[in-house]
């Protein structure tokens, strides 16, 4: 099977883009497949690859390109979490797409439509620079618009966890947001030089929220971040677990980050008002870098509606493509029920 390495500034491991329609149908025989794929890469290429995103073009004419995203999560015993999305997956997927020319030629101001399995989410990829590199704007557009109230998974802007006031939410990825004051920590500098002990209260809080979602404590879902409100309009953020290589905050984590902010009572609602944020444009900053949300509500309360949030902007690097040896006899029986249906 021919793989698609890319590389999206912000994260310096490459996401592995494979077609879709070449891969096991099966949950565990895929994930097994993943896993064999990316020891081989990491053996044969140096290759450390913690994302995959798995294309085909789409049926449905509402989209250009179905996707599905994979997480690596190392064990033990090592495997994939096929829950969840990833904005640096997607921005990579569209490139490969693009590539393969499974799309109409890109120039600046294209809009690329992504169906999102996973999550359900109806994503659009905007160009802005077309290059040897793609710069995008990545907007995640939900029609019909969504229910603020049906954004947070225990139906109320706060919980406890823990021992500690907690907000969950999941638009794009579910999170629990804390409030870093409650942590003890008063600054910028000290939330994004939190020591062992705060990760260690933090993962606490995340493995109780696993557990009240109904997710393994060992995923890599539901993400937690520390947010504090240090200064004019901005909100700062400490996430775990942390992308590999991680920049900015990622696209879809963004997303709920943003759809969290605008939820009446909600942590980050409550620190977002405190600082004066405007709920049409979110600024955040995490240790790695600050990341802009637009998200278009049509206010506050548990029965408003969310209709898309915007982020920008992305800029992804095709970085060649590779024949994964162990797969060959994926490709070939692949191929062979291809040439049966077509005798029959």
């Amino acid at each position: 099977m021919i793989g698609h390495l890319c590389y999206t500034a912000g994260k310096s491991d490459r996401t592995l883009v494979l077609d879709r329609r070449e891969l096991p149908a099966d949950e565990r025989e895929l994930i097994s497949t993943l896993l064999l794929a990316r020891d081989w890469l990491a053996g044969q290429h140096d290759a450390d690859v913690t994302t995959i995103a798995m294309i085909e073009p789409s049926a449905d004419p509402s989209f250009d390109l179905d996707y599905q995203f994979a997480q690596y999560l190392p064990g033990p015993p090592p495997r994939f979490e096929l829950r969840g999305s990833c904005g640096h997956s997607i921005l990579s997927s569209v490139a490969v797409a693009h590539r393969l020319a499974w799309l109409s030629p890109l120039s600046t101001a294209s809009r690329l439509r992504v169906n999102v399995l996973n999550t359900g989410d109806r994503v659009v990829c905007e160009v802005s620079a077309a290059s040897r590199s793609l710069t995008f704007s990545v907007e995640f557009g939900y029609q019909p618009p969504r229910r603020l109230g049906d954004l947070l998974p225990t139906g109320t802007p706060h919980d406890e966890l823990d021992g500690m006031t907690v907000s969950l939410a999941s638009a794009g990825n579910p999170h629990v947001f804390v409030d870093a004051a409650d942590l003890g920590l008063r600054d910028e500098a000290s939330l994004f030089a939190a020591d062992a002990s705060v990760r260690g209260r933090l993962t606490d809080i995340r493995r109780a929220g696993a557990r009240r979602l109904g997710l393994p404590e060992n995923s890599v879902f539901p993400r937690v971040s520390a947010v504090g409100q240090y200064e004019y309009r901005r909100l700062a953020m400490l996430t775990l677990p942390a992308q590999v290589g991680s920049g900015p905050l990622p696209p879809a984590d963004a997303v709920t980050v943003a759809a969290a902010a605008v939820i009446e009572g909600t942590v980050p609602q409550r620190l977002a008002e405190r600082g004066w944020s405007r709920v049409d444009e979110l600024v955040i900053d995490t240790p790695f870098g600050t990341t802009v949300v637009r998200a278009a509500v049509t206010g506050t309360t548990l029965d408003d509606t969310l209709t898309r949030v915007g982020v920008r902007r992305g800029t992804v690097r095709y970085d060649g493509s590779v024949f994964v040896e162990p797969l060959r006899d994926l490709m070939l029986r692949q191929e062979d029920e291809v040439l049966r249906s077509a005798l029959h």
